[in-house]
């Protein structure tokens, strides 16, 4: 009889963290050569934050996130050969070519939407929370994700104002990578950290080493829990780094030597990705690159 093997909940996780890093490095490559022209916003360094969040969520759960989204439809299931296509703007896409990074939705998976406009994202899934408490009535919960610069956008101070005076059962999942394109915290971050932010609306916070994706995974189920038993938005702040270029088209004004301290927090600094892995996604972006429209 044949012994079959099964995977540790710490393989399944590093797992998808290489699956992203993997995607996102032939994507680039794609771009730097010209053969690309989106606009991409890469993840590579915050893969624990997408992976631990999504691990902890249900099949009733909805997910809405900001433009650097590739990590999160990975994490929350969307097939690789629907998601490729879609930032390739093939017809085969999940949303025909048509929407690209920033537009994205995949309902059937739980990503509800994408958004462009920094902060934007928050009021809507405020709304997502409102349907699922009123309207579903299933039990599930709304996430919203966003970046610490969304945090001083008005957008997102009327989204926090409206989930805590209804009580909606919210959970705001904020990657804190310190930038915002290459403007650091102190233009626009009057306070210390982003949970901060939360205490003036009487939203409970914590704080998170978010290239950490057990520890991430642990304290997402925690507020999970408590927003989903206690119908109360929660907000996690998932302390991560930036390893990449703001996006393509820009460059990264950060020295040398401050790159080079930020991989030493790399979440997969010391793991080795197989082969296999890089040749099976690199093999399915040419074959897609190479489709007709």
């Amino acid at each position: 009889m044949m012994t079959q093997v099964v995977a540790t909940k710490r393989e399944i996780l590093y797992d998808q963290m290489m699956r992203i890093r993997v995607l996102e490095t032939a994507l680039q490559r794609l771009c730097d050569d010209g053969r690309l022209g989106a606009d991409l916003h890469f993840t590579s360094g915050q893969e624990g934050c997408s992976v631990g969040v999504c691990n902890a969520l249900e099949e009733r759960d909805i997910l809405l996130c900001h433009h650097r989204m590739i990590g999160w439809a990975v994490s929350r299931g969307v097939p690789l050969e629907l998601l490729v296509a879609e930032l390739l703007g093939k017809a085969t896409g999940i949303n025909h070519g048509l929407a690209g990074e920033m537009h994205t939705q995949a309902m059937e998976y739980g990503l509800a939407h994408t958004f462009q406009l920094v902060g934007t994202v928050v009021p809507v899934a405020a709304g997502v929370a409102w349907a699922q408490k009123h309207i579903r009535k299933n039990g599930g919960i709304a996430v919203a994700v966003f970046g610490d610069a969304a945090t001083a956008n008005g957008q997102f101070h009327e989204g926090l104002n409206i989930a805590a005076t209804m009580g909606l059962p919210l959970l705001l999942v904020c990657e804190n990578n310190h930038l915002a394109g290459n403007i650091k915290p102190e233009y626009y971050m009057p306070v210390r950290t982003v949970r901060q932010r939360a205490s003036g609306y009487g939203i409970e916070a914590g704080t998170v080493d978010g290239t950490d994706v057990e520890a991430v995974l642990k304290a997402a189920k925690s507020a999970v829990g408590y927003v989903r038993s206690n119908s109360r938005p929660f907000l996690l702040e998932c302390d991560t780094i930036r390893l990449g270029k703001h996006k393509q088209g820009q460059g990264d004004m950060r020295s040398k030597e401050e790159k080079q301290e930020l991989a030493l927090r790399d979440p997969l600094r010391n793991i080795a990705i197989p082969v296999a892995l890089e040749m099976e996604v690199q093999e399915l972006i040419s074959r897609l690159y190479q489709e007709s429209p």
